[in-house]
């Protein structure tokens, strides 16, 4: 047997069941367009306990969503199309049917020429289709065609374009196991450091190796949901926090991380548990062979290091929803079974385990008082001392986010304007007794971008002229202050700016927020998105940044443009 009818027949000996009807319970990717217009129908009080601090969610979810939406009144024609979308985009997740979809593979089409000019039209598409009473399967091939060219002080000038092609294959085994698998890769021609500004792209492995033309990527997961409870075991993006353009608990700066996630939820109490693995920095060892000390060999070495979290969270519907999370960073050791035990506090069982570990707490909020309007928040404590809150004490290390989202802002319809503040005070996220047990993966932050003593102002306005179109203007100010380093590279003065050095005893008691090297940056993105067909799309985008070193004296501009063909065949 192949592996899909042995995984099928594994699931039907476990369970004993059998089911009629089918419902999707694999999740929405967490960067499909779906949660946008979700936000929206939320923020305008159309749909109710819309819970958006940790994505993905699973279809069924979805699809119950825009039901909701479909029944309001307060939709705008623009919306009423782009609802009409998704409602046909997630038929079988409302109603079990596939009528209507177009299946490449097994058409109900004449012949196979007239099948390949479906996929031009307005139909969901999909390479193969399968659906009976205890299996779906949709497979969908994946194709995208990129160009990219910048101008400026960082690179010069100078271009990159690449292919990438992939295949996803999704489904459910007897209503209850989700599937999702898949893989793409790319080829790209052109200059690979511009590729590496690109905050996804960069994270690819085989974009560092320079022998090696293309990068690629893998995700899939399976995941059961028993109704008020679900858990997913695999590998894919997720989002975790409330803010709208970064994320305070897991964000998208780090390679897609495997995990294992169990999620409880009854009317207004949803509770989350979160185990997942991540990189410690690289390094590498020298050695010789014990019967030839002559030779040396260098061995490459990433540390294992695994992130576990806890999240309760309260919705009231238009009141406000509120949720409280705890997270731990632990490393230098395989899997510690404390932190598997999802009815444990994380705070007491570090101290049980000789309090080697970085443990942080965060709450956050988003109200609904007004319809339109929403108020959101949330702060991260990585160390607290109370008695001294007012002190800048290094070891007074938290950070914080505050936005506001309006829908059709001065009565412009079909508008979504978002304005947010973070701020992150030194050493948040740093761990002063272990530089793996830093909040990061590999080289990057696994919360806000900006990393430690930084703050940034973010500006959003999204505008959806036609149902097919959607334009987006996004301005972001930085500042961070920087550590101090000599003509050596040696660290002369550390101002907690660095999330991989944590403080010494020999640095200052206080740290004065951006203290060190200024640097300052702005950026400026405008992007479009216009699907000509139903599951083929044009993104264009422009993006103009500037960076000022106010230490150095230092300068920088740079341009990008770019273009991307996106398919799902």
């Amino acid at each position: 047997m192949n592996f899909p009818t042995r995984l099928c027949v594994l699931v039907v000996l476990m369970s004993g069941l059998s089911a009629v009807t089918i419902s999707q319970v694999e999740t929405v990717p967490a960067t499909h367009p779906v949660y946008a217009f979700l936000k929206r129908m939320e923020v305008k009080g159309v749909i109710e306990r819309y819970r958006d601090a940790v994505l993905p969610i699973s279809r069924r979810e979805v699809g119950r969503f825009l039901l909701e939406a479909h029944d309001s009144e307060h939709l705008t024609a623009t919306e009423r199309l782009t609802l009409a979308d998704f409602l046909s985009e997630f038929q079988f997740d409302r109603t079990g049917s596939v009528d209507g979809f177009l299946s490449v593979i097994d058409s109900d089409e004449e012949n196979f020429g007239r099948a390949i000019g479906e996929e031009f039209s307005h139909r969901e598409k999909f390479l193969y289709v399968l659906n009976d009473s205890s299996i779906s399967m949709f497979v969908n091939g994946l194709l995208t065609f990129d160009g990219r060219r910048m101008n400026g002080d960082a690179l010069g000038t100078t271009r990159a374009e690449f292919v990438q092609f992939g295949v996803r294959a999704r489904g459910t085994l007897l209503d209850k196991l989700g599937y999702f698998i898949q893989g793409t890769n790319a080829q790209f021609w052109g200059s690979r450091d511009l590729l590496r500004r690109d905050p996804v792209i960069s994270q690819y492995y085989t974009l560092g190796v320079t022998d090696i033309q293309n990068f690629d990527h893998a995700e899939g997961y399976l995941r059961y949901d028993g109704g008020l409870v679900s858990a997913q075991l695999g590998r894919e993006r997720i989002l975790w926090g409330a803010g709208y353009d970064q994320k305070m608990i897991s964000s998208d700066n780090v390679r897609t991380y495997d995990f294992l996630r169990a999620d409880f939820q009854y009317k207004s109490l949803k509770y989350t548990f979160f185990h997942g693995s991540l990189l410690g920095r690289r390094g590498h060892i020298v050695f010789s062979d014990p019967t030839d000390s002559t030779t040396k060999y260098t061995e490459p070495t990433v540390a294992d290091k695994f992130f576990a979290a806890h999240r309760i969270e309260f919705s009231f519907p238009g009141v406000f929803d509120i949720g409280f999370q705890e997270m731990v960073i632990y490393s230098n050791r395989s899997i510690d079974l404390a932190y598997l035990n999802p009815f444990i506090v994380l705070e007491s069982a570090q101290r049980s385990r000789e309090e080697r570990d970085n443990v942080l707490w965060a709450f956050d909020i988003q109200t609904h008082f007004v319809r339109g309007f929403e108020l959101n928040g949330t702060i991260v404590f990585d160390d607290l001392h109370f008695s001294e809150f007012f002190e800048p004490r290094w070891y007074n290390r938290y950070a914080y986010q505050a936005g506001i989202m309006l829908t059709d802002p001065l009565f412009v319809p079909d508008m979504t304007l978002m304005v947010e503040y973070t701020r992150v005070k030194p050493f948040v996220y740093a761990h002063d007794r272990s530089r793996e047990n830093s909040y990061t993966s590999l080289n990057s932050l696994l919360g806000p971008r900006i990393g430690p003593n930084a703050d940034s102002w973010f500006v959003r306005a999204d505008y959806y002229p036609l149902r097919n179109l959607t334009l987006s203007l996004r301005v972001t100010f930085t500042r961070r202050g920087e550590n101090e380093y000599d003509g050596s590279g040696k660290l002369v003065r550390n101002v907690g700016g660095d999330v991989f050095q944590g403080h010494r005893n020999a640095d200052p008691l206080d740290a004065y927020f951006l203290d060190g090297i200024l640097v300052k940056s702005r950026t400026i993105e405008v992007f479009a998105t216009y699907e000509i067909v139903n599951q083929m799309w044009v993104d264009g985008w422009l993006q103009s940044e500037s960076v000022e070193n106010t230490g150095a004296g230092l300068a920088e501009k740079n341009t990008t443009f770019g273009a991307r063909v996106r398919l799902e065949l």
